[in-house]
This record gives structure tokens, sequence and C-alpha cells, in this order.
């Protein structure tokens, strides 16, 4: 009979699933400005809340964590599953912003392989590349930060920030939409 094996939710596991969210939500928001800056030369706060952080990219960095962490020895699977992954985040994303708040806060209609310009292949190609830096650059770095930082600070860091971004849901929900 196999032993199951029960996973312990330190605080340290906290403040690192929470820590590979944020670096998400934060990466998301810089991409999203540069690539719009670019694009139509003008620069807005593409994100639903006020901070400069987009929550939807935060929960793909986590999902893509949590899932494909374990096939980090096989970067081109690591690759091509983060391209279904995010392609099902952001096309339900979308949709669901669409249903609740009436308003699309990105549009790929006419771009290659769009499925009702909700997702498309540069995206997913873009998210896929983002999921390898994720896996092979910033969970390694996050380890070392909570490592040299110990358990209790990256837990107050992580919890602080944290509690920013409520603040700001709250905000937001209150006296933007």
């Amino acid at each position: 009979m196999k032993k199951v094996v029960k996973r312990k939710w330190s605080s340290k596991t906290f403040s690192k699933l929470f820590l590979i969210f944020f670096v998400g939500c934060i990466a998301g928001w810089i991409y999203e400005e540069i690539f719009y800056y670019v694009a139509e030369g003008i620069i807005v706060n593409r994100g639903f809340l006020y901070g400069p952080y987009l929550p939807v990219y935060g929960l793909g960095a986590l999902l893509i964590y949590l899932l494909l962490n374990r096939f980090k020895k096989q970067p081109l699977l690591v690759f091509l599953l983060s391209f279904v992954i995010t392609g099902v985040v952001e096309y339900l994303t979308g949709l669901w912003m669409w249903e609740v708040y009436h308003k699309r806060w990105w549009d790929y209609t006419g771009l290659f392989l769009n499925i009702d310009g909700y997702v498309c292949f540069r995206s997913l190609f873009t998210f896929a590349i983002a999921a390898l830096a994720l896996i092979y650059v910033f969970v390694p770095l996050i380890d070392k930060l909570i490592n040299k930082m110990g358990k209790k600070a990256s837990f107050a860091l992580s919890l602080t920030i944290g509690i920013i971004m409520i603040i700001d849901l709250i905000l937001t929900l209150l006296f933007r939409y």
C-alpha cells in the first residue's frame, strides 16, 4: 500500500507562490505597457486595477509554475504546455470580463489564429517564451531571495504586497467600475 505524503504549507511555500504570482503581475503590466507604447505610441495603464500589476498574468505565472515546474528538465514540453495553459487562461479571462463588465480589455480580432479575439498565436507564443523565463530564471531568483531574506521577512513582504493589492481591488471595485 502506498503511503500518502501530505504537503506542508509553510510560510516559505506561501511566500514563494505569492511572489511568483506578484512577479507575473508586474511582468505582465510591464509587457503590456511596452507593447502598447510601441504599437500605439501611448502609455496607458491597461490594467483592471490602479496599481502597476495585472493579476491575470500572475494567475498564469502561478498556474505555469504549479503545473509545469515538474517538467523543467524538458523545456520544449514546458513551452508547448504553457502555450495551451496561457491560452485557456487568457480566453476564459477575456470572456468572463466581457460577460461581467461588457468591456474588452484586449481584442486580437484580425490577428493570426485568433479565437473570438480573445487569444491569438502572437500572444500565446509570447506567453510561452515568458513561461520559460519564469521556470528557468525567475523562480530560481525568487528561491534565492526567500533564502536570503529568511522565512519571516519574505512572509512579511508577501503579506504586505498582498494587503496593498487587496486594498487596490476594493478601491477599484468601489470607485472605478
